[in-house]
């Protein structure tokens, strides 16, 4: 490569070297001296800064487009020859020039033109490049003294000629004026990283069409014309130096950001380092699992990779979420990536240890969630099936007794059936009760403070009914706390509060007992620790001695994995 572009710098030099000899031994001259010494030095930049970016950059035809537009920049040279085939040939040919250089604002800075609008403008601009020079087959340069023949000449017709010229004139403004359009649309969807290549071609862009439209009035009076075209001209060749600073802007920016990026890893985050090294704000990372093979972010939660971003894979341990931009430079992604790979590798140990710790607390709370459903089913079951059956038995033992009042078997018979079926009543309702399912989590508190042996006060401040998952896990709280009241806590009043509060439901259980009450002794307020812990929600005992007992469970309104419906 480095060969070919030496052989293309020299032909280029050769071809300026050719055009300063044509305007030299030239018996006519089209334009002033200063404009063709400034109009060489624009296809010498062209080319220069061309074959600069296509070395620094060989990846992507950027350069190429520039260097192209340099060369058939010097066709303008032709003119000034005293030969009718050179001079025609450069008159009829000499805004070839405009079709590569539409072709590079559409393509810059990635380097390819996106299929719609894009493609059609550039073939756009190649097709006017191409048939604008259809002037001069009416064009006579009878007014150029000295000028040699226009071998084109059909028919010399100056109106047909300024008719064209007009019109070829307008459709290279319009194409310039979409051009405008499609980089300012580009400019504004764009993240910080492609707006430092943008904005140096964007702002000599600016300058060059205002500088082009001002040109019109020197010429519009007949006077200054040369001037403007100096001013223009010279402005132009300003352009392939933006495009140039625009390539390589961000990546000589970045490269000494690369640089430090491990002495970063200590202040900031693995994530904040890259962005900043990369100069993408908008960079995350994801976490590559082999087992059971997923990618996960930081927090261990599953992810999907974006397909409107770029994804660069760092050592199948990583995988950096980026700006589509960066892609065009990626050795330096991976450069950044090779950097982070020992702290992109300690990172992905901690997002699949969160991982396995999300995992686990989802097989909890499916666990709990099917405990739930089967201590519903079971319920159903006593109270459709076996409670039935006893309620059934007692109506008859009673119409028995009636018919044989003097049968004391029979009474005593009835006595124990009833005491077994509230038994079975107090069963059921302890696996699961109705309640809850049918009525609510208020109904069902209010059940188990009727049935306490110390008197229970209920405040209850809900805005409806909760997830079965949630209202199961308050009840159990509550109704386990009340069991403990009763049973150990010497209390002679106790408080049962359920409020909601920024999503969450908030339980309290007071009494005035004894305290002492220790969590860790007994396997009730572990059960229910284990329960709300499954949900993501948070249980505090406190029991001083002598002080009474507060039990507080925060639960989250919406249970964290899905539960069964009811």
């Amino acid at each position: 490569m480095r060969g070919s572009l030496v052989g293309l710098a020299v032909a280029g030099f050769v071809l300026g070297l050719a055009g300063i000899a044509l305007a030299l031994s030239s018996e006519h001259q089209l334009v002033s001296d200063p404009i063709i010494v400034v109009g060489l030095t624009l296809g010498w930049a062209w080319i220069g800064t061309g074959l600069y970016a296509q070395w620094r950059r060989p990846g992507n035809r950027i350069g190429l487009l520039m260097t192209t537009v340099g060369f058939v920049w010097f066709i303008n040279a032709l003119p000034e020859s005293d030969s009718a085939l050179l001079f025609t040939i450069g008159t009829a040919l000499g805004g070839l020039w405009f079709g590569p250089f539409a072709h590079l604002l559409v393509a810059f800075p990635s380097g390819r033109v996106a299929p719609g609008l894009e493609r059609w403008l550039v073939r756009l601009g190649y097709f006017i490049a191409s048939v604008q020079g259809v002037v001069w087959l009416f064009m006579n340069p009878e007014d150029c003294e000295g000028c040699p023949e226009n071998l084109l000449l059909i028919d010399s017709n100056q109106d047909v000629a300024d008719t064209l010229s007009s019109l070829f004139g307008l459709a290279s403004v319009g194409t310039l004026a979409v051009l405008g359009y499609v980089l300012v649309q580009r400019w504004r969807r764009s993240g910080p990283v492609q707006r430092q290549a943008l904005a140096p071609v964007l702002w000599t862009g600016a300058a060059v069409a205002v500088a082009g439209i001002l040109s019109v009035i020197p010429a519009s009076i007949g006077s200054g014309e040369d001037a403007w075209n100096l001013v223009l001209i010279t402005l132009i060749t300003a352009v392939p130096f933006a495009f140039l600073v625009g390539l390589l802007r961000s990546s000589l920016s970045r490269a000494g950001a690369v640089s430090g990026l491990v002495e970063r890893f200590g202040a900031v985050s693995v994530r904040d380092a890259l962005a900043e090294a990369l100069g993408d704000p908008d960079l995350t990372l994801a976490y590559w699992l082999p087992r059971p093979g997923r990618w996960v972010d930081a927090e261990g939660r599953p992810v999907e990779l974006p397909e409107s971003k770029a994804v660069t894979e760092i050592e199948q341990v990583a995988a950096i979420v980026h700006d589509p931009a960066l892609l065009e430079q990626p050795e330096l992604v991976r450069a950044a990536g090779a950097a982070a790979a020992l702290a992109l590798r300690n990172e992905r140990l901690d997002a699949e240890l969160r991982a396995r710790y999300e995992d686990l607390r989802a097989s909890q709370a499916r666990l709990v969630a099917a405990g739930d459903e089967a201590r519903r089913r079971i319920e159903r079951d006593l109270h459709d099936g076996a409670q039935q059956r006893l309620v059934s038995l007692a109506l008859m033992l009673r119409m028995a007794a009636r018919r044989h009042p003097d049968d004391p078997d029979l009474a005593r018979a009835g006595e124990e059936l009833k005491h077994a079926l509230q038994e079975l009543r107090e069963l059921a309702r302890g696996i699961h009760p109705a309640v809850l399912t049918e009525r609510g989590l208020e109904a069902a508190v209010a059940g188990l403070a009727s049935r306490s042996h110390v008197p229970v006060t209920v405040t209850a401040e809900l805005d409806g009914r909760l997830e079965p998952a949630v209202e199961t896990a308050a009840y159990f709280v509550i109704s386990e706390a009340l069991t403990n009241v009763s049973k150990y806590a010497d209390a002679t009043s106790a408080e049962v509060s359920v409020r909601q509060a920024n999503g969450h439901v908030v339980i309290d259980v007071r009494d005035d007992g004894i305290g002492g009450a220790d969590p860790s002794a007994g396997s009730g307020l572990r059960g229910i620790a284990d329960r709300v812990s499954a949900l993501d929600g948070l249980l505090e005992v406190s029991s001083p001695p002598g002080g009474g007992t507060v039990v507080r469970a925060e639960l989250p309104t919406s249970a964290a994995h899905p539960t069964p419906a009811r």
